[in-house]
């Protein structure tokens, strides 16, 4: 799985709820070759090629690449070309009330990407596919809530019952690792009798299966398989999650650490942060299930922040520094590194008032604690 890829927004270019395809905006290049021409004698030469179009495929080997399905019969071939006639104009192609006017043509289109009147698309060329094909084909985000993008689309998780959302997200959070059905179970039915649990498990997975491979056949999923007694969450090897993106950059910053790569180390520092957006999956609240994961990712990005603070101070970067130091505490309040660092970056920046402030903070913290405040670590400085 890849451990690089942009957040996506809802309404942003690149992800669109539902089916919006990739026709017309292939890399074929522009046609320049048509001749100015009177629109009505060339839209009635390609209605007369549809209508004559049985006989011509009499004459021919029916193509392997076209399904017999999608070719219209004699009798359906006014009702292409009417169709034709529709699409053309809906496209933007002159009418032939605009006599005279050249015809247009969408870049990369081909006769074959028209609708059948089956209602069906033929296969689209290459090039109409080529954006789709360089698009990442699965995106998950844990932090901050559950978000999955599969190529251009985003998943709307509102078609399906709440416990089948939770069991996509305990899936996403052991991804690649087979999750026993016993454990999904306990889980999310516990309280249940086994049989009924175990049909409400079946139910989930179908309706996962139907949201997220919605063209796939119903005995050939992909994503969310079944191995023995258990279920996985089958990712690409091109897909991103940002739990793992995460992870793979702290590991990074470690090991360029080891080897006095301070500069490697700080930037991986800097892309564990930025994968880190919140807490993890925060609609799931308490579930007991999560406790775990959710404490150890709050508390590696929080210790992150502090190191990555301590090292803009070493850097002589005491505005990073307050960054990263405040990022640090917005984690986890309670952080007594952050809380040193901050009050140091401030003062180091030049800004006495700040500090000042930020150490009455880190008093009042203390206080909540139980812990004596009038020791001379705050009196000096902290």
């Amino acid at each position: 799985m890849s451990a690089a890829a942009p957040e996506p927004a809802a309404d942003g270019p690149g992800y669109h709820l539902v089916g919006e395809g990739a026709d017309h905006r292939s890399d074929g290049p522009e046609p320049t070759d048509v001749p100015t021409v009177d629109v009505g004698l060339w839209l009635l030469g390609i209605a007369l090629r549809l209508i004559q179009g049985a006989e011509a495929a009499d004459a021919r080997e029916p193509d392997a690449h076209e399904p017999d399905a999608d070719e219209p019969d004699a009798d359906a071939r006014p009702a292409a070309a009417r169709r034709l006639l529709s699409v053309l104009d809906a496209d933007g192609r002159p009418t032939a009330l605009e006599s005279g006017a050249r015809p247009r043509q969408h870049r990369g289109s081909t006769p074959t990407a028209l609708a059948s009147p089956t209602g069906r698309r033929r296969p689209q060329t290459r090039a109409a596919t080529h954006r789709a094909e360089r698009a990442p084909r699965v995106a998950i985000w844990c932090f901050g809530g559950f978000r999955m993008a599969i190529g251009d689309r985003i998943v709307d998780w509102m078609k399906i019952r709440p416990r089948a959302r939770a069991a996509m997200r305990l899936l996403a959070m052991r991804a690649g690792r087979p999750v026993h059905k016993e454990a999904l179970i306990e889980a999310l039915w516990p309280d249940a009798p086994l049989a009924s649990a175990t049909a409400n498990l079946q139910v989930a997975i179908s309706s996962l299966r139907g949201l997220l491979e919605p063209d796939r056949e119903r005995r050939k999923p992909q994503l969310v398989v079944r191995t023995g007694d258990a279920y996985l969450l089958n990712l690409p090897a091109d897909a991103y999650l940002d739990t793992l993106a995460f992870q793979t950059a702290l590991t990074r910053s470690r090991r360029a650490s080891a080897v006095g790569d301070t500069d490697s180390a700080v930037a991986d520092l800097r892309d564990a942060l930025a994968s880190y957006s919140g807490e993890l999956l925060p609609e799931d609240g308490p579930a007991e299930w999560l406790q775990h994961d959710r404490e150890m990712y709050r508390r590696q990005a929080a210790n992150a922040a502090a190191e990555l603070a301590a090292a803009e101070l070493a850097a002589g970067n005491p505005r990073d520094a307050v960054v990263a130091a405040e990022k640090c505490l917005v984690i986890d309040a309670f952080h007594d590194t952050g809380w040193q660092l901050l009050v140091r970056a401030y003062r180091r920046l030049g800004a006495p008032a700040a500090a000042e402030r930020a150490r009455r903070r880190y008093a009042a913290m203390l206080a909540s604690l139980g812990i004596d405040t009038d020791g001379p670590g705050l009196a000096n400085g902290y």
